[in-house]
């Protein structure tokens, strides 16, 4: 799971950028970006309008708000941000508004009880930096304008893909020492008990997501579907995980996405041999450059943090499977590694820029996921 920049410019100190010429840095890309998110950036609270959606070749879906309150989607996701941005808050339903009344001949009395279904799951936001560094050396060796943007823009390169690896490792595992407020969908690994997928049946997770927890509102559907394929991938495994999770799914949807490890794509495309589809040459560029194949409508991607041994229970993490209808990556319109102008250091004879990013990954919806265990051969 790699992270999508969609296009990006650099802004530079006046100094510097004198030195540099008029010639901006080349936006971050090309084909040594894999693309997970697609981002659609509302400006304003009431913006009608789109702008920087990023290229077809993504995996998840992002919103990036403005810093409002009470913004609404077009899918009636609503996100509130604090006038301080301290978090997303995800509206989560729990019950029925009302009930359902029977008419015969119309005049019958209409039941008009209604109980307050939701509940709030709230994530705070992860805030992380990273420095981009030019010393006066580097600036001094590399004169010309070519070579002097060339070596901007390979720091830049250098700094903007650590940093997502390290957001995409956090994510799947669980394990980054530097981004320990990003949340994560391993939940069978994490000592804080904030992952979200548990490899263990409803009535045993404990963990808590967005401060509502699963031992509580386990009637709710507060909890991940799992099974646990025992060492051996069967098809018949991963359809009954995706059809536990469309079940539960509070609109009838199947999963979407599911990443799995090397190890687990490849008993699956032993597995499904028979199965291939195949699709027109028109229709190829229409899918994402990274999906790798399709089950029951669901795309699947390789993902090569997948495969660890987990904690509880001590068996490989093969597989999730996810709903991106009920799985988003929030991110602050001045947060989605943003870079600053570069400036002086004082006391040193370097200049640097920041790349700042405050983002949260959030669900409405535990029970649309799940978690495929031990499915490596």
């Amino acid at each position: 799971m790699l992270i999508s920049l969609g296009t990006k410019s650099c802004h530079f100190h006046r100094p510097l950028a004198e030195s540099l010429r008029p010639r901006p840095p080349a936006p971050l890309g090309g084909d040594d970006r894999r693309r997970l998110l697609e981002v659609r950036h509302l400006e304003e609270p009431q913006a009608a309008r789109e702008v920087g959606v990023v290229d077809h070749d993504r995996h998840l879906e992002v919103e990036i708000e403005a810093a409002s309150v009470d913004v609404r989607g077009g899918d009636d996701r609503e996100v509130a941000v604090e006038r301080r941005r301290l978090r997303v808050e995800q509206p989560v339903i729990f019950g029925e508004h009302s009930s359902i009344t029977e008419l015969s001949n119309g005049f019958e009395p209409v039941s008009m009880a209604v109980t307050d279904p939701f509940q709030t799951a709230k994530f705070e936001y992860s805030n992380f930096t990273q420095p981009i560094i030019l010393s006066a050396v580097e600036k001094a060796a590399n004169k010309g304008d070519l070579a002097v943007v060339n070596i901007l823009e390979s720091k830049m390169k250098n700094v903007m893909l650590g940093l997502k690896k390290e957001v995409s490792k956090q994510v799947m595992v669980g394990n980054s020492s530097k981004l320990t407020t990003l949340q994560t969908l391993n939940g069978m690994t994490t000592a804080a008990g904030t992952g979200w997928l548990e490899g263990v049946a409803a009535a045993s997770q404990q963990n808590s997501v967005g401060g509502l927890s699963k031992a509580t509102y386990q009637a709710q559907n507060w909890f991940n579907n799992f099974f646990d394929s025992a060492g051996n991938f069967d098809l018949a495994h991963l359809d009954q995980l995706m059809i536990d999770a469309q079940i539960r799914n509070p609109s009838g949807e199947f999963p979407d996405m599911i990443f799995m490890s090397p190890k687990c794509f490849a008993a699956f495309q032993n597995k499904q041999q028979s199965y291939v589809n195949y699709v027109s040459a028109s229709d190829r560029d229409s899918l994402d450059r990274d999906m790798v194949a399709m089950w029951r409508g669901a795309k699947i991607y390789v993902e090569p943090n997948l495969g660890f041994t987990a904690q509880n229970p001590a068996k490989p993490v093969s597989a999730y499977v996810l709903s991106s209808s009920n799985f988003q990556l929030y991110a602050d319109t001045d947060g989605f590694f943003e870079v600053s102008d570069m400036m002086p250091v004082p006391g040193t004879a370097t200049e640097a820029a920041m790349v700042f990013c405050r983002m949260q990954l959030v669900t409405g919806h535990l029970a649309s996921h799940g978690v495929l265990l031990d499915a490596e051969a």
